[in-house]
């Protein structure tokens, strides 16, 4: 109810003059009754819940000792995604169901504006796609007609939305002043075919990277879950060959790669929503975050060849680990790192990026 005078709602509901709406006074029942069906996340997404957002929206993101974290800050626009990969981890961490959009999105950029205006000195790197895909739903809310001339006009952010969709296409008319970046989570063809259901397939993403590098953003990839199996370093080579064949490296803000991980809850709701996935087949041990992780020894060989092979078709491009340990980075590496060299090193090429010119 307290949603629904506002802009984005109107414009939002207005796109499905045919769907019926309700009016709720608030989401308790209505979450409490999606939990009893047997399949609480894949019936949910056939809805929408349009919600006003009480001041959490903008938050760091959680850190997990002792792998090492980065400063990222988290800007909740949207929770629960559309797309359905079988490791997803939104499947057992959101207790609400629901695709929930906060639409009150001009309220809870001005909370955000103080933030950055009290803190000038401070470099802030903020992603929308920790609990939602960033862009998958951008046709229907048009957030992204909003966030990028937001942080067009900062000196200490920069936006980094996140998506495995091609749905760039509002992005394209918009002047993102080198203030954001837009990142791919990618795989290898087979696991994308395997387990990233209705995502948009690898040529598509690359395709739709090309388009807004040619609009004057620069692109992420993050190679994040990086799956093992027999041929799992040939396939991501070739990924990786392909985004060097149609992306420039200059254009490449950073690269990351992290190991496939998952609270343990979530293994017996992918057996019954993808029966189909070997995933929770692997040999898994519990990290000290209580995720289930393959084992260091394999983890740490697999971020070599990965760093190896960036390398070699990315030279220059800032590469790094997503949750994972000081000793992991040390012996991926071959140099020491702590918090500081990690937040430092993502800093700069965040400033590179927010610092570059438009093209002509």
């Amino acid at each position: 109810k307290d949603a629904q005078d506002f802009p984005h709602t109107k414009k939002i509901l207005s796109l499905f003059p045919a769907v019926p709406v309700e009016i709720i006074e608030n989401s308790k029942q209505l979450i409490a009754a999606a939990k009893n069906h047997p399949d609480p996340t894949g019936s949910s997404k056939r809805s929408l819940l349009l919600k006003n957002d009480k001041g959490r929206s903008f938050k760091p993101f959680p850190e997990s000792e002792p792998y090492l974290s980065c400063d990222y800050f988290t800007l909740h626009l949207e929770e629960g995604c559309d797309l359905e990969c079988s490791y997803c981890i939104l499947q057992a961490y959101l207790t609400n169901p629901f695709l929930t959009l906060y639409v009150n999105v001009e309220e809870i950029l001005e909370n955000l504006q103080k933030i950055l205006n009290d803190n000038p000195d401070q470099f802030f790197r903020i992603g929308t796609g920790q609990l939602a895909d960033s862009l998958s739903l951008d046709s229907l809310t048009s957030f992204s007609e909003t966030l990028v001339p937001f942080f067009a006009k900062q000196n200490n952010a920069v936006l980094e939305l996140k998506t495995k969709s091609d749905c760039v296409e509002k992005l394209l008319a918009l002047k993102p002043n080198g203030k954001t970046i837009v990142s791919w989570s990618m795989n290898s063809e087979k696991v994308q075919k395997e387990e990233e259901h209705k995502c948009a397939s690898i040529d598509e993403r690359l395709n739709a990277a090309g388009k807004i590098i040619a609009a004057g953003y620069r692109a992420g990839f993050h190679f994040d879950p990086l799956i093992d199996y027999p041929e799992w370093e040939k396939d991501y080579e070739a990924t990786l060959q392909k985004i060097s064949t149609k992306i420039p490296t200059g254009s490449i803000a950073w690269i990351s790669t992290g190991c496939l991980r998952f609270m343990p809850e979530l293994k017996p709701i992918m057996q019954s929503r993808f029966p189909k996935s070997s995933l929770p087949l692997g040999e898994w041990v519990t990290g000290t975050d209580g995720k289930m992780r393959y084992f260091k020894p394999r983890r740490i060989q697999m971020y070599k060849a990965m760093k190896e092979m960036a390398e070699k078709y990315f030279p220059g491009v800032t590469l790094y680990l997503s949750m994972e340990s000081v000793e992991v980075w040390e012996k991926v590496f071959g140099k020491e790192f702590t918090k500081q060299d990690v937040c430092q090193l993502l800093d700069q090429a965040g400033k590179r990026t927010a610092h570059r010119l438009e093209p002509a």
